[in-house]
This record gives structure tokens, C-alpha cells and sequence, in this order.
């Protein structure tokens, strides 16, 4: 009987906290994104692609690190929406606010 180790995959066990992990990822990486709020995001935009690609490869691609990335992105861009977006009503909801879904038939 013959067993063919290239089979088996690979499990691994991380013993860490991720949030831990990824804090730490982020405080080890900030000091090389630059110094103005721009360069900063410049360079985190191209970290975030060579990331992209790794995970679409899978050769060099180290998730806590792409989570520290995003993060870092998501600090150094200031807030596009304050408040959320008011979602649009569909189809069904307007019929049953005007009266003439099937929720507003009358009884007789």
C-alpha cells in the first residue's frame, strides 16, 4: 500500500488573540507609510495590492497582515459617510405603503 503524503493539507493553529496580532501588525507598520496623510495613503494603497495579488496566488500572503493594511487604510482616509445611507424602498415595500399589496386586502 502505497500513501502519498503531497495529499494532505496543511492545518494551523494560531494561539495568539487576531486582534492582538493584527495591533501588533499595525504598530510595526506605521512607521514606514510616510508622513503626510496623502503618503500614507498612497503607500497603503500599494501594499494592498501586492496583498491582492499574493491572496490571488496564494504565494506570500499573510492575512493579519492584509487586516493590519486595511485598517491602517481605513484610519488614514478620512470618513465618507457619517451617518448611513437610507436604504431605497423596492418594489414590494411601495406597494404595501400604497395600500395595494397583499397585506392591504379587505376582508369581506
Amino acid at each position: 500500500m502505497h500513501l502519498c503524503h503531497r495529499s494532505r493539507r496543511i492545518r494551523v493553529a494560531r494561539s495568539e488573540n487576531p486582534e492582538e496580532a493584527i495591533a501588533a501588525r499595525v504598530a510595526a507598520l506605521r512607521p514606514f507609510l510616510g508622513r503626510t496623510g496623502e503618503e500614507r495613503q498612497v503607500a497603503l494603497r500599494r501594499l494592498l495590492r501586492a496583498e491582492r495579488r499574493a491572496a490571488g496566488t496564494g504565494i506570500g500572503y499573510d492575512a493579519m497582515r492584509h487586516a493590519a493594511l486595511r485598517r491602517l487604510l481605513a484610519e488614514a482616509e478620512p470618513a465618507r459617510f457619517t451617518a448611513p445611507r437610507p436604504r431605497p424602498a423596492r418594489s414590494h415595500e411601495k406597494a404595501a405603503t400604497r395600500g395595494g399589496g397583499p397585506s392591504s386586502s379587505t376582508s369581506r
